[in-house]
């Protein structure tokens, strides 16, 4: 499942550098890619991923998840 995250709180590339690091980490996520310019994530989830997990860890980060859109 393809999703995109809208993020806001990133300032600057070390703050996209935290959540993409943060992602790829995660079991049952693949490939991330994070704008700082669009604000958002765009990655590959496992079906069974929860994205109420994938919000709590974003946002224990310190940012906060605007939107979760899934992308056919």
């Amino acid at each position: 499942m393809n999703v995109m995250i809208k993020i806001d709180g990133m300032h600057c590339e070390n703050c996209a550098a935290r959540i993409t690091k943060a992602l790829e980490n995660t079991e049952g996520v693949s490939n991330v890619s994070v704008s700082l310019e669009k604000k958002e994530a765009n990655l590959t989830l496992s079906e069974s991923y929860d994205l109420e997990k994938l919000k709590e860890k974003i946002e224990d980060l310190g940012f906060t998840v605007e939107e979760i859109n899934k992308i056919s």
